[in-house]
Formats: structure tokens, sequence, C-alpha cells
């Protein structure tokens, strides 16, 4: 990677995170533009490999499906796993097996980020309630809209680009290091995390009507020979009708 390409990187992949997870598109820049399919796509363009950086990222986007944040309290941050495997990935030829291995702790490290990133927040709501009770309108905005972006650009937006600038030499240095059998046990380890992602859905879901969708999808993809996008419009297709016949029968009294 160029060190142009390496600048672009870092910035984009920094100011991703701190958008999203800032809150500052609100909801559509929580779940999407902090997607690690959606990073995957930027970060393919700007290192010139589109593919391998869908590849990459549906596998971290597989590997924390199913995670959902109990009293919006986020265990695991695939916004900050995504940010930075990802980049290093590229550059350093990782398999995406081995990516998603990296991403998981990563994931965790972003949880502390969130919740740091919230208790210092704090301050403003305090702040604005006392904005609330003499009525200072202006100020309540300056403390939901201006102050809480600011003081989240170094704790959001600068260690993501810190690491995706300088991890690329500390991730090398660890590959020439490390035993061939461990990275081969980060990869087998890495494949098993999307089957675990998928386990934790259905767990969630919890029932079992659900199942035969699940093994359709099994046998269009491994035993049929569809890719997953085909797959994936076909499921929808099915899921529009299921809902639509649903809704007839429901105005029908059937």
């Amino acid at each position: 990677m160029s060190g142009t390409q390496l600048i672009m990187m870092a910035l984009c992949m920094g100011l991703m995170y701190w958008i999203a997870r800032g809150m500052i598109g609100g909801y559509f820049s929580f779940f999407f533009i902090a997607s690690p399919i959606a990073i995957g796509v930027i970060a393919g363009l700007i290192y010139g490999d589109l593919e391998r950086g869908l590849i990459i990222g549906g596998g971290i986007a597989a590997a924390f499906a199913g995670i959902i944040a109990p009293g919006g309290n986020l265990p695991t941050d695939s916004a900050l796993a995504a940010t930075t495997v990802i980049p290093i990935a590229l550059a350093t030829g990782l398999t995406a097996e081995q990516a998603i291995a990296f991403a998981v702790p990563m994931g965790l490290l972003g949880s502390f980020a969130t919740n740091l990133r919230k208790m210092i927040n704090v301050v403003f709501v305090h702040r604005a309630d006392e904005y609330a009770a003499k009525g200072n309108l202006a100020g309540i905005k300056r403390c939901a809209i201006i102050y809480p972006p600011i003081i989240e650009l170094p704790l959001l937006f600068l260690p993501v680009f810190l690491i995706v600038m300088f991890g690329q030499d500390a991730m090398l240095a660890f590959m020439n290091t490390v035993p061939s059998w461990v990275m081969h046990g980060l990869e087998v380890a890495g494949s098993v995390m999307p089957a675990i992602g998928f386990a934790l859905i259905m767990n969630m879901i919890g029932k079992p009507r659900m199942i035969p969708y699940a093994i359709l999808g099994f046998v269009f993809v491994k035993a049929v020979g569809l890719n997953v996008l085909t797959t994936g419009l076909i499921a929808g297709c099915i899921a529009v009708l299921v809902v639509l016949d649903k809704r007839t029968r429901t105005k029908e009294g059937v």
C-alpha cells in the first residue's frame, strides 16, 4: 500500500468510525455506515481490491451477527473491528478467516471505547438539563449536537487512524515471528466464528418453525450451487410472499 493510499485509508476508516459510533448521522450511520460490509467496500475501493474487501467485511459481519445490545450496552463493536482489521488484512495478505480471528478481540476493545464515550457524554446531559431549566435552547443544542462530536474526535477517530497507519508493520512483524501452526489455528478459529454468529441468530429467534428457512438457504448455496446474492433475493421474495399471505388471511379472518 502506497503512502497516499495508507493516509487516505486511515482517514476514511477513522471518519467512518467517528461518524458511526459518534451517532452523528443518527441510527442510519450507526447501523449502515458502521456495517463491516460497507466498511469492506470502502477499504477495498481504496486499496484497489473490492472483492477481498467485501469477502473480509462479509466474514466479519457474519461473525458478529446475532449480537444484541441489551439496555443499550454494546457487548462488542463490529465497527471498530472492521475499520481496523480490514485495512491491515488487505495490506498484509491475511486471509478472511485470519482477519476474523483478529477482529473478535478488537470488537471487545471497541465496547470499552463505546462505554467510555457514554460516560463522558453524561456531563453534557447534565449541562443540558441546566440549560433546559433556564429555557436556553441554544445551550441545549450545543450540548446535544456540537460538544459530543468534538470530544469524540480523539476518542473515536484518533485510535482508528493510528492503528491503520502503524498497525500494518506490527501485523507483518507478528506474522513473521509466530509459527505457521499458530496462524493456521487462527484461520481455523476464524472459520468457526461466522457459524457461531448464525447460531446466535437462530437461538435468539427461538422458533423451531424458522429452522426450515435456514436449511433451505444451505441447500440453495451448497447443493444447488447458487451464490449468496441470488439466494438472498429468493429468500427476500419468499419473506414478502409469506407476509402478504398472512396479512390477507388476517383481513379475511381465515
